[in-house]
């Protein structure tokens, strides 16, 4: 038995699949430092397609335009969203008695026995110790060497992106020509349909994101909010998760209780939250549900599992294998219910094409 296995694994047919397989294992370890601008790159692409094609026959130089047009902006908003986040953990910081006293005098007036005003004192006063203590244990080398690599993979999201732009086509027909000659339209199908489900989901999030970081800036303006641009660069990141961005509000909010009162932070997070997320109500449902068929959770689960297990790799590998996944589904059950046993061709995948 182990001899016609052997057999079938190393027929005619299986062993270019095969050599291909673990030159593409060997290859994903070496680049493993890289992965993430590799992900972000191919994001990139999915995003840039509409600005490339009208570039029309002049294909070059419309995915250079759309190259830049989209990994310099975007490598400009990461690094102000950065430094703003780390003003704003430095604030926070710095003002613990500052937040801790008014909220203290406002517990005591409240009908709570002093043994619970006690406990819960305490208790945030141990979190605050403990977030001071992760943050300040944070060598000094490793925030140097990740400095390192994620400007790195920036850089090397530009060239991805490009090649992507201008050869996405040939990659697709690398892959096709890797796939079984009788079964070629149905995993064609297959490949098509993951295709739509990924623009979909990017597009979505990125149109989303968009609108919420210029929505973000005039909303700042107007409360007269310091660094609106920089505040407005990390509402922009936290759009890219759905239903994320009001927790942006949060430590702005906590500026305004601490310059302004309660009333006036009462309101800003409630008018801040509410005007962001008319884009996440208006725009990301057309997408990711309309185009890509994928329910909103799915989108934000991975999202998020993605970009705690594997960084900011994952956090656009995960939404790209749940995509995935769900357009096998799809195209096996319409099969079924067509009762179809054999694919009919369908029209070749471009990664940079849509």
């Amino acid at each position: 038995m182990a001899i016609g296995i052997g057999r079938r694994l190393l027929s005619r047919e299986r062993v270019p699949a095969l050599i291909v397989s673990a030159g593409l294992i060997a290859l994903a370890f070496l680049i493993l430092p890289l992965f993430d601008g590799i992900v972000l790159g191919t994001v990139f692409a999915y995003a840039g397609r509409g600005l490339r094609d009208l570039f029309g026959t002049r294909r070059r130089i419309g995915s250079l335009v759309a190259s830049l047009g989209l990994v310099v902006p975007v490598s400009l908003i990461i690094a102000l969203a950065v430094s703003e986040m780390i003003s704003q953990i430095d604030w926070l910081l710095t003002h613990q008695q500052g937040l801790t006293g008014p909220a203290s005098a406002y517990l005591s007036s409240l009908p709570i026995p002093d043994i619970v005003l006690a406990e819960m004192g305490e208790i945030f006063k141990g979190l605050i110790g403990i977030g001071a203590q992760v943050l300040a244990a944070v060598p000094v080398l490793q925030i140097g060497h990740t400095f390192f690599l994620g400007s790195l993979n920036f850089i090397i999201s530009l060239p991805v992106c490009y090649f992507l732009l201008v050869d996405g086509h040939r990659l697709a027909d690398f892959v096709s020509a890797f796939l079984p000659g009788p079964e070629i339209g149905d995993y064609q199908r297959y490949l098509v349909r993951i295709d739509r489900i990924l623009e979909g989901v990017f597009l979505g999030s990125l149109y989303t994101a968009i609108a919420g970081g210029l929505s973000s800036v005039i909303l700042f303006y107007f409360f007269d909010v310091p660094r609106p641009l920089a505040l407005a660069s990390v509402v922009f990141l936290a759009g890219l998760i759905p239903f994320m961005t009001w927790l942006v509000f949060i430590p702005t909010s906590l500026y305004r209780y601490y310059n302004h009162g309660l009333a006036d932070a009462l309101v800003f997070f409630v008018i801040g939250s509410g005007l962001v997320h008319l884009a996440e109500l208006i725009i990301r449902p057309y997408f990711v549900s309309v185009k890509s068929s994928m329910h909103p959770l799915l989108v934000m689960v991975s999202f998020l599992g993605g970009g705690l297990v594997a960084g900011l790799g994952g956090f656009f590998l995960a939404p790209s294998l749940v995509g995935a996944l769900v357009g096998v589904y799809q195209v096996r059950k319409e099969d079924l219910r067509a009762g179809r046993v054999d694919g009919q061709q369908a029209v070749e995948p471009d990664v940079a094409k849509g």
